[in-house]
């Protein structure tokens, strides 16, 4: 992989087809057209003369003479694979492995678990509220829940002072419990990563909660109740979609 900028970009233009690559060469093409764009590696997608790369962690498709820049599904029909959802899965997996583990709230079961998320959750929630109510249950099926912190009402918000409230706390577990129960909690103010994660959730396309990650990147919109979480989760490992 490569990342590519201006102070890259006449360098690349000036290169002979000897020394750039086609990859290379398109970047440089469409840094021309939009100077402030950065491009996540960018590379041939088989033999469909496309090139495959990620701006802002969006996925993006652009043909072989960087003239046409493409959003949306590519689906390999031979092989009836989600092209995209598997990158966009890498793009979400690698950008969750690069979140400092301690600004995540985790509630994890007592054995060791055979399934771990990643939840964005906002305190108002109500499916937020109803899936913290039933960890006990997450944990007696051997599911293990990571809290980030997604205000639906954008920073600033009263939904993010909630969140604020609680990753400030002193006892953040009891603090997410007591919120979600609907108790007021005291306003703190603290360095904390709720905005942070916040973006992170925007740059994932959370668009809201509770949305869960898996470990690999796949992405699992809503609530879904222990038991079926469970059932859904075995069946992915065995399909070999985790």
């Amino acid at each position: 992989m490569f990342k590519l900028s201006t102070a890259v970009v006449l360098a690349l233009v000036s290169m002979t087809s000897v020394y750039a690559s086609d990859a290379e060469k398109i970047a440089a093409r469409l840094l021309q057209i939009i100077p402030d764009l950065e491009i996540e590696g960018l590379h041939q997608l088989g033999d469909s003369g496309l090139y495959e790369g990620v701006i802002n962690g969006q996925v993006i498709y652009v043909t072989r003479d960087g003239r046409y820049l493409m959003e949306g599904k590519v689906i390999d029909l031979e092989s009836r694979t989600d092209v995209t959802e598997l990158r966009r899965a890498e793009v979400r997996r690698q950008a969750l492995a690069a979140v400092d583990a301690s600004s995540i709230i985790s509630f994890l079961p007592k054995q060791q678990a055979a399934y771990t998320l990643t939840v964005f959750t906002d305190i108002d929630c109500g499916y937020c509220r109803i899936l913290h109510a039933q960890m006990a249950e997450y944990h007696a099926q051997g599911i293990a829940i990571r809290y980030m912190a997604y205000p639906r009402g954008g920073v600033g918000s009263d939904a993010y002072q909630k969140l604020v409230n609680v990753w400030c706390a002193l006892d953040q577990h009891q603090a997410m419990t007591d919120a979600k129960a609907e108790l007021e909690l005291p306003e703190l103010q603290c360095h904390n990563p709720v905005e942070s994660h916040f973006a992170i959730g925007n740059q994932l396309g959370v668009a809201g909660t509770p949305a869960m990650f898996l470990e690999n990147g796949r992405m699992l919109p809503g609530y879904v109740p222990p038991q079926r979480l469970r059932a859904l989760l075995d069946e992915m490992s065995k399909s070999g979609q985790i």
